[in-house]
């Protein structure tokens, strides 16, 4: 099992990473993947915002995660800031969904959520693992 944990300690960064940059690519190229959500992107202000907020803060953030050693964070850093980010976001998402009314979205959000909250545990456990090799 430790061989294992020491593997996704390696790998789950530029996993993480490569998750982030490809959302961050697919709404800078295609802004409108978020009318999903019901976000109005009718006028081109809204379309440039969205490109720049969410498609290059989701590029930054995947730069971050995969080329963080050449700026020395460790793997367990840039696993932890990977962590950090899917949990907080998976849980201000089932937050959102308490506050607007389950009964408005329940399902898709909710999955959503158990998805960004697993993919953060998963996270943390690869940081604990190369945490402990270090010790």
């Amino acid at each position: 099992m430790s061989h294992l944990h020491r593997i996704l300690g390696r790998v789950y960064p530029s996993f993480a990473g490569c998750i982030f940059l490809a959302l961050g690519i697919a709404t800078l190229i295609q802004p409108e993947i978020m009318s999903y959500y019901a976000i109005g992107l009718d006028q081109p202000s809204a379309r440039v915002a969205m490109r720049a907020m969410i498609g290059g803060g989701e590029i930054g953030i995947g730069c971050v995660l995969i080329l963080g050693g050449r700026i020395n964070l460790s793997p367990s850093q840039r696993s932890l800031i990977a962590a950090a980010i899917f949990i907080c976001v998976g849980f201000s998402r089932v937050a959102a969904v308490s506050i607007e009314g389950a009964e408005l979205l329940a399902f898709q959000p909710l999955r959503e959520a158990l998805i960004e909250i697993l993919l953060g545990g998963i996270g943390l456990w690869a940081a604990r693992g190369l945490e402990n090799d270090q010790l």
